[in-house]
């Protein structure tokens, strides 16, 4: 055989379902941002919802009456309103619903228990 072909590796053969994936990845990076946006964004919402929730769970740990419950949801009811009415009219359309939720859940099991795994190999000494 010619040595100009053994140097040559073999190509991979792509999925339409790979191309597909990367055609989307490849839009929301220009319609949405690179991926340090994105996580940039992921962690902001993130610290909102540990933020306001923890708020809440200190608040609700004092209540007494029905009122204090209130008081408690007060600081936070403002914003969860504007943002409901907002996914409600579709201003704001959020991925999990676009993607499905039974495809989201599936997605976050089987991410977690993957990477649960890996940690627990680690921590037993495996690879």
């Amino acid at each position: 055989m010619d040595p100009i072909y053994t140097q040559v590796p073999e190509l991979e053969t792509v999925s339409e379902a790979e191309v597909k994936l990367e055609t989307v990845r490849n839009n929301i990076t220009m319609k949405a941002g690179d991926q340090a946006s994105l996580l940039g964004t992921t962690a902001d919402a993130t610290q909102l919802l540990l933020f306001g929730f923890t708020s809440l769970v200190a608040a609700l740990n004092t209540a007494n009456s029905l009122a204090d419950v209130r008081e408690a949801a007060a600081p936070f009811n403002d914003l969860a309103v504007a943002f409901q009415a907002k996914v409600e009219s579709g201003d704001v359309k959020l991925p999990f619903m676009a993607k499905g939720l039974e495809s989201v859940v599936t997605d976050i099991e089987q991410r977690a228990t993957a990477v649960a795994e890996v940690l627990q190999s680690a921590t037993e000494g495996g690879n």
